[in-house]
């Protein structure tokens, strides 16, 4: 049976992602720009930007660093979630078809190594065996995602010592400049102008909150205080947050991650879903409850606190929602990362004011799911 139109645009996609990855990935972030540019009129999207975009997927000259004399770890057997998984063969199916011309049909061994299962061997080898003798190829060919795919599968599989060693001292590059750029951070007009805009004072927020109140719908609302009225995490924790009128139960490392979800709970947050995979639990000030409170008044047991009809948002609904909302309390379109920033910035000032203490900072930072050294290296 021949193929449908979305069917065919479907594989051309797919296609495209395994061919070129950082193009593919280049046109759906200018995609995405204009999608919220129709959304939300006041974000721009300007050529200048978006040739920067194209020049930073330029491969870098290539510089031949000195291996690793020992390897500086066993077989890496941590536990993978299954996204996780997912993203781990697919990068590696992009490298064989890259090499080798061809796709890769029978992926069954590599998922094995994966989840941590026992594997072929010479199957591998005879599959993968071309990274012993071309890393450095790779290397130059290949984005600073891929390659940090591709180590943390190879730790995985025996014999793969050298390339390892190869490939390590490239990984460690990779985060020392990441470490770099974050900790040299630099406020322009704009930024400075959200920062001076935004105030993470309870007064304000609440004099903001009762302003606007007739023209905030309710995930609006929630989303306001949730980012400004409680130490600011990463947006996404709220997009799996349920409510709950039964405390939840612990949740075991036997649930898969993707079926965790985090609760509100009688003026408590429980997170079981974050990036460092901590399970966390904290109270809420007395104000934002109240506001809460009031906002879910009509949902039900295992209702999502945020939602449209009844379902949880997707990542875009989120990022657009909470854009929004800050355009129309404070006339600029500011993102979540930005608001988490600009928070952390709020908190090391009064720290550096000696309004908070370092204890008091600490404790901030694991509310905000950071440890207290990234929150240094994530504020202004």
């Amino acid at each position: 049976m021949a193929l449908t139109l979305a069917e065919r645009k479907k594989r051309y996609i797919e296609k495209q992602k395994l061919l070129n990855y950082d193009e593919y990935k280049l046109k759906q972030k200018l995609k995405n720009k204009k999608y919220y540019a129709s959304k939300i009129k006041h974000i721009e999207t300007d050529n200048n930007k978006e040739n920067k975009d194209t020049e930073e997927i330029e491969k870098e000259e290539f510089i031949l660093l000195e291996p690793l004399k020992k390897r500086i770890n066993p077989i890496n057997k941590s536990k993978l979630n299954i996204n996780t998984i997912q993203l781990y063969v697919k990068t590696m199916k992009k490298i064989y078809l890259s090499y080798h011309k061809r796709e890769l049909n029978d992926d069954t061994d590599l998922t094995n190594i994966l989840y941590n299962k026992p594997y072929n061997l010479d199957n591998i080898n005879s599959q993968f065996g071309f990274i012993k003798n071309e890393l450095y190829e790779l290397v130059k060919n290949n984005n600073k995602n891929d390659l940090r795919v591709l180590y943390s599968v190879i730790t995985r599989i025996k014999t793969f010592a050298t390339p390892v060693k190869q490939l390590y001292p490239y990984i460690n590059k990779f985060q020392n400049i990441y470490s770099e750029n974050r900790s040299n951070k630099v406020i322009d007009d704009t930024i400075q102008k959200k920062i001076d805009a935004l105030s993470f004072d309870k007064n304000d927020i609440i004099n903001n909150y009762n302003k606007y109140n007739e023209q905030l719908s309710s995930n609006e609302k929630l989303i306001y205080v949730l980012l400004t009225m409680f130490p600011t995490r990463r947006a996404v924790d709220y997009r799996k947050m349920k409510i709950s009128f039964n405390e939840p139960s612990h949740m075991s490392n036997k649930i898969k991650y993707q079926d965790r979800y985090n609760y509100y709970y009688n003026n408590m947050f429980y997170f079981y879903v974050t990036k460092n995979k901590k399970n966390q639990k904290f109270k809420l000030s007395d104000e934002l409850n109240n506001i809460i409170q009031t906002l879910i008044k009509d949902k039900k047991q295992d209702d999502f606190l945020i939602s449209i009809d009844n379902k949880q948002l997707t990542q875009n609904q989120l990022s657009t929602l909470i854009m929004n909302t800050m355009y129309k309390i404070y006339g600029y379109a500011i993102s979540a990362v930005e608001i988490r920033r600009f928070y952390a910035t709020y908190i090391k000032s009064l720290v550096n004011q000696k309004i908070l203490t370092e204890k008091e900072h600490r404790d901030i930072s694991d509310m905000m799911n950071h440890n207290y050294d990234e929150n240094l290296l994530y504020a202004y």
